[in-house]
């Protein structure tokens, strides 16, 4: 479970994973196809059909072999070719009404047809890097996500016919502003993109509002573009907010959605510390700032800030490089992950502390003070308490991960943030001190 009561995995027992499997091929539920594989018209027309081509990026999906899929499988429900460069999409697609998904992201295709209108049983349309969507979208009435990241061109669009709709992934901040919000009753994420000044604020808030389940909201603005100070606050279901692009102000706390659980910046460029703003929202629980969304070199969390907070990540901050949290601030904290660069006092009050991650830029040797300091840090008294590892993540960091072991009482718990987690950076101060 995630911090906020979500399923992030599950286990299924061996024996009913192979029951379900089983049932599967009895029935001709799905079956999959290699590109270079001829397409066989003998395949039963109720299976569904998945291409299994993203690992042969290489390969091209013809104009001819997509027409034959029309032709051939006309009870379709599932067309998948993420991955797969596709020269064009048939119209002959338009004729296979019971299709319920279809998959196109990174096929690098760029314009569809207008039969995909046709589709009335599509549920999931998954596109990005088009040039343009056709506005055809809003015949389909029975779909309930959609992904169309990476317009190029903002023209109009009508969505608010899809009343079953439930994630909207990619809408223009322009195009949205041009359909009735309130139609869309079971949209519960969005998210938007562009230029976020060709809307009038108060009124696109207003759209937002009328979402009733809307639990989800991701903008992001166009690098030409930035955000104003945004109010927010009329937004009362919404509990995630992710903003990525420049911000010419902070929000004041009050302006934030009054349920807010998990918060995201990203690319912001604020000049302002925005902790004595956020640690004022009483809800959070996740707060994520990535990618340059404070430019400061300090941050301060003053006592009783954050009274809700769980998990906290600071990562690409490159010009901070410290992190002052007094007594009695960020009580229920858990997870911490933060650069190697930056120095946090008031680490070791943090007695429900249970992960942290210290992200190190592959450009530092491995035989550095710190990564020197680091990987012999072996203390037999702490490792009874906590476990640690190295990795290295998808951009080539290093990264250090100690983890408190489970069944430790509060007190344990305590003494332990004391004495390992608090050296930890303590004696990282004084390896700096020393090499200066």
């Amino acid at each position: 479970m995630s911090v906020n009561a979500r399923v992030v995995e599950y286990r299924v027992h061996d024996l009913m994973r192979e029951l379900a499997i089983r049932k599967a091929k009895e029935q001709n539920f799905f079956r999959t196809h290699d590109i270079e594989d001829p397409l066989s018209s003998s395949t039963s027309n109720s299976s569904l059909f998945s291409s299994k081509c993203r690992r042969q990026r290489h390969e091209i999906c013809r104009f001819s072999q997509l027409d034959f899929i029309g032709k051939c499988f006309k009870v379709l429900r599932v067309l998948d070719l993420e991955g797969v460069k596709v020269e064009s999409l048939p119209s002959i697609v338009g004729t296979l009404i019971h299709l319920r998904y279809l998959g196109l992201r990174h096929t690098g295709l760029k314009l569809l047809p207008l039969s995909i209108g046709n589709l009335r049983s599509l549920q999931t349309l998954d596109v990005n890097n088009l040039k343009q969507v056709p506005n055809v979208i809003w015949k389909i009435q029975n779909m309930r996500y959609l992904y169309m990241e990476g317009q190029k061109y903002d023209i109009p669009l009508k969505i608010d016919t899809l009343e079953n709709l439930q994630v909207l992934s990619g809408i223009t901040f322009k195009q949205w502003i041009q359909n009735n919000s309130s139609k869309l009753t079971c949209l519960g994420k969005l998210k938007l993109e562009g230029r976020y000044e060709l809307v009038e604020g108060v009124e696109f808030w207003k759209s937002i509002a009328k979402l009733r389940v809307l639990k989800s909201l991701y903008l992001k603005a166009s690098e030409e573009s930035s955000f104003p100070s945004l109010a927010m606050d009329s937004c009362l279901y919404l509990s995630k907010l992710d903003i990525k692009g420049h911000m010419q102000k902070l929000s004041e706390s009050f302006q934030f959605p009054p349920n807010l659980s998990q918060l995201t910046l990203d690319s912001c460029r604020l000049d302002c510390d925005p902790m004595p703003i956020l640690e004022k929202l009483p809800k959070l629980l996740t707060l994520r700032l990535r990618a340059e969304s404070y430019l400061g070199t300090e941050m301060h969390v003053s006592a009783n800030g954050f009274p809700q907070l769980k998990v906290l990540q600071l990562f690409e901050l490159s010009k901070v490089i410290k992190l002052n949290i007094e007594n009695g601030a960020i009580p229920w904290l858990m997870q911490l992950h933060c650069q190697f660069s930056t120095r946090i006092s008031g680490v070791d009050k943090l007695s429900n502390l249970v992960e942290v991650k210290i992200v190190i830029d592959s450009m530092i040797p491995s035989f550095s003070p710190f990564a020197r300091f680091l990987s012999t840090y072996r203390s037999r008294k702490y490792h009874l308490y906590w476990d640690h590892s190295w990795t290295t993540n998808r951009n080539g960091q290093k990264e250090f991960w100690t983890r408190r072991r489970k069944g430790l009482t509060s007190v344990q718990n305590s003494a332990v943030a004391v004495e390992m987690i608090g050296p930890i950076f303590s004696r990282w101060d004084s390896t700096q001190e020393k090499g200066s």
